[in-house]
């Protein structure tokens, strides 16, 4: 399988790819674009959290152990004293890191149950809700976030597969298979349970529908298109740049003549050119 550096690499490259095209698309901000990319490359690590003497699990406890230690300190700092919240944060972070780094491990068998498509959603839908509820992003910039921790997870499967493969001796490894099936076969009630799971979290996420329009909307694909390329074969033609871009509040004229608004689906319209 690949290392952890090759996920992590794989997992920067695919969010910041994506997050590029939807910051070209003006349906996220430039700061929405970082938290995208972060939430990518942590994803592509999770499939391993299961690994207990890897190096992305006790990362990944770890930083979890920090991320929801400052997350209480944030929501307490007004009410306790400073001894209270350093006891409090240190025994969050020690409980995620050790206790529960032990507990999980416990129970799980790598390339088990996580290095599954039905994991893959799972930690989508938890990105989901840690961008709205813990974050308090809006429903489709959490959405966006959901996707792209199930983006970069899945770079992880797929990188997993790829290296099952030898292709200097021309042969299959026996790990080939392991990584992306679509749930963990050997142990289904596992699977079910993470199914429901998966149900009930479903329930405490954000709207959707802008999300769907915004990924969907026909307009916006051309749009895209019409910017993989540089405008009239120009490369790095910053001339737009020199004259101002236009617009009022958030909404901006590009140099390809069009208002983009981000996070409004009604005002992606066609403008002319001045």
């Amino acid at each position: 399988m690949a290392n952890f550096q090759t996920h992590i690499v794989a997992g920067i490259v695919t969010g910041g790819l994506a997050s590029t095209v939807a910051l070209a698309a003006a349906i996220i901000s430039p700061a929405d674009a970082v938290a995208l990319t972060l939430a990518a490359t942590i994803g592509s690590i999770l499939p391993d959290i299961d690994l207990e003497s890897s190096k992305q699990s006790r990362y990944m406890f770890g930083s979890l152990g920090v991320f929801f230690a400052f997350v209480v300190l944030f929501k307490y700092s007004q009410f306790l004293s400073i001894m209270e919240l350093w006891v409090l944060w240190i025994a969050i972070y020690i409980m995620f890191r050790y206790v529960l780094y032990k507990f999980f491990h416990g129970y799980t068998t790598h390339r088990g149950l996580f290095h599954s498509l039905l994991a893959v959603v799972f930690f989508g839908v938890i990105g989901v809700l840690i961008f709205h509820h813990v974050l308090h992003s809006t429903a489709t910039v959490s959405w966006f976030g959901g996707a792209f921790v199930l983006i970069g997870a899945m770079s992880h499967l797929i990188l997993d597969e790829i290296y099952s493969v030898d292709f200097a001796n021309n042969r299959v490894k026996r790990s080939f298979g392991t990584a992306i099936k679509l749930f963990d076969y050997r142990h289904p009630v596992n699977s079910l349970a993470m199914a429901a799971v998966v149900a009930g979290f479903f329930t405490f996420t954000p709207p959707y529908k802008e999300f769907v329009t915004l990924v969907g909307t026909k307009d916006n694909w051309a749009y895209l298109q019409s910017r993989m390329l540089p405008k009239d074969g120009k490369w790095f033609d910053l001339e737009f740049l020199q004259t101002g871009l236009y617009g009022k509040g958030n909404c901006k004229r590009d140099g390809y003549g069009q208002a983009r608004c981000p996070g409004h689906v009604d005002d992606y319209a066609q403008i002319e050119a001045e």
